[in-house]
């Protein structure tokens, strides 16, 4: 049985796109920047980011966007950011929305356009109370793609300096027409419910306003998620229509991308579905063939669902997390300097629960000046190479599915090269990383203060 026999049941449901140019996969974070650069300097059309957040540093890719703009008065710009990230200021008091106003001010609304998504779970005197960076575990726009015409970027990296340098992730170039439109149309939806970047406010520099005729989600929040689950409905039902595949249609030569997006806040729950149903086909063919899947997140943080799907499963799984001196708090001030600490006592308790599986394995990512943001799946079945992947932004955590807008692809392979290609990266990845045992995790976690076990109900479900 081919894996696209194996997956069918995945394309039901969503859209499914045929890709038929090479699918590029990059591996290192100077390739993912040097990508962007050039997209965003031989975009002819548009051009449409969608991040959590623009380091307040990054002058240069501002900069390359106004060069843009300024050669080409056809070309488009739409960043999709998160509201509480993106205002958030640094020590000089910059922000992401400070550093793109400017482009607003001088091209126009008709071209440049700035949304900032901002959750309804955060609003009246809770949103008072609540300080910059804590207000963020409410709920974040996490959805990374970057697209450049006809090209898209999927990826779980954000747009500064360290994902640029030092800190590993995952990037994926897909070239398709129809594949690209689905993404902009994606931003272009969700920017429809988000506030839009003004210039304004001589202080900030620049101002929010939420278009005409929608809910403010800080003042009305229940009314706003009606819209916006309206709004996100109808994209989602006309994509599924615009491009669904018959099975019949489909030929192992095919290589498929199936994207779908996560918002629960919204009342949207289509890759929640989408990895319930990937779960039980891997489970249902590792009972009559040996199975393996690799599993990727930058937090040991998988929502419960996630793990019992795990240890459940018939399959072997190798799980691939950042080791506490890759995780991206290990050198964090205050509170959030024990964040990695508990991220261990948790897969301290997971893999107790996995000791009677001898094919569970835990890998952590440790390379000297890196920190690790690599989230996805590989699944082999029972090839020596892979036969499909998942890349995106989802950390596959609670948060991922109860919290914030979260949008991964699945890619069934077409060809042995791609197959490799995505093979190649994921034994990149695991050159940087060692197993873990239980009796290791034991050892790391014993000195950890009790008060630090009673937070991990908040970080597993804030974090």
């Amino acid at each position: 049985m081919s894996a696209h026999q194996v997956f069918a049941p995945l394309t039901k449901g969503c859209p499914v796109f045929k890709i038929s140019q090479p699918i590029t996969v990059l591996r290192e974070p100077q390739q993912f920047y040097k990508q962007l650069i050039h997209g965003i300097k031989h975009a002819q059309r548009h051009i449409c980011l969608s991040s959590l957040y623009i380091g307040s540093e990054e002058t240069e890719l501002v900069a390359e966007l106004k060069n843009a703009l300024a050669r080409n008065t056809k070309l488009q710009v739409r960043v999709l950011l998160d509201c509480l990230r993106g205002t958030r200021t640094d020590s000089a008091g910059m922000s992401s929305a400070a550093l793109l106003a400017p482009l607003v001010q001088q091209f126009g609304e008709e071209r440049v356009q700035v949304f900032m998504y901002h959750t309804p779970a955060l609003s009246g005197l809770s949103k008072q109370a609540w300080p910059q960076r804590y207000n963020e575990t409410f709920g974040l726009q996490h959805i990374k793609a970057y697209i450049f015409d006809d090209d898209v970027i999927i990826s779980g990296a954000n747009l500064s300096r360290d994902y640029f340098t030092n800190r590993q992730d995952r990037y994926m170039r897909i070239s398709d027409p129809q594949f690209s439109d689905y993404f902009v149309r994606l931003v272009s939806t969700i920017g429809q419910f988000s506030f839009r970047v003004l210039n304004g406010d001589q202080a900030t520099g620049y101002k929010l306003e939420m278009a005409d005729g929608v809910a403010d989600p800080t003042r009305d929040p229940r009314e706003f998620v009606r819209e916006a689950n309206e709004l996100m409905a109808q994209f989602l039902h006309r994509a599924e229509i615009e491009h669904a595949v018959e099975a019949g249609s489909i030929s192992e030569h095919d290589t498929l991308a199936i994207p779908t997006v996560q918002m629960r806040q919204l009342g949207i729950t289509q890759d929640e579905s989408h990895m319930r149903e990937f779960f039980e086909l891997v489970h249902a063919f590792a009972r009559n063939y040996k199975s393996r899947s690799l599993m990727a997140s930058a937090y040991f943080n998988f929502s419960d669902q996630y793990k019992r799907s795990v240890l459940d499963s018939a399959s072997r799984w190798d799980l691939l997390v950042a080791s506490p001196q890759a995780n991206g708090f290990y050198t964090a001030q205050g509170i959030s300097q024990y964040i990695p600490d508990m991220y261990s006592i948790i897969e301290h308790e997971f893999a107790h629960m996995a000791r009677a599986r001898n094919d569970i394995s835990i890998e952590e990512y440790m390379r000297d000046g890196w920190t690790f943001h690599g989230k996805g799946v590989w699944s082999y079945l029972n090839q020596p190479l892979p036969q499909l992947t998942m890349i995106g932004s989802p950390n596959y955590g609670y948060r991922s599915i109860y919290r914030d807008l979260e949008a991964q692809v699945t890619v069934v392979p077409g060809n042995t090269q791609l197959q490799k290609d995505i093979h190649q990266e994921a034994l990149g990845l695991l050159a940087h990383s060692k197993i873990v045992s239980q009796d290791e995790l034991k050892q790391r976690t014993r000195g950890s203060p009790l008060w630090l076990r009673g937070l991990k109900p908040f970080v597993m479900k804030k974090m």
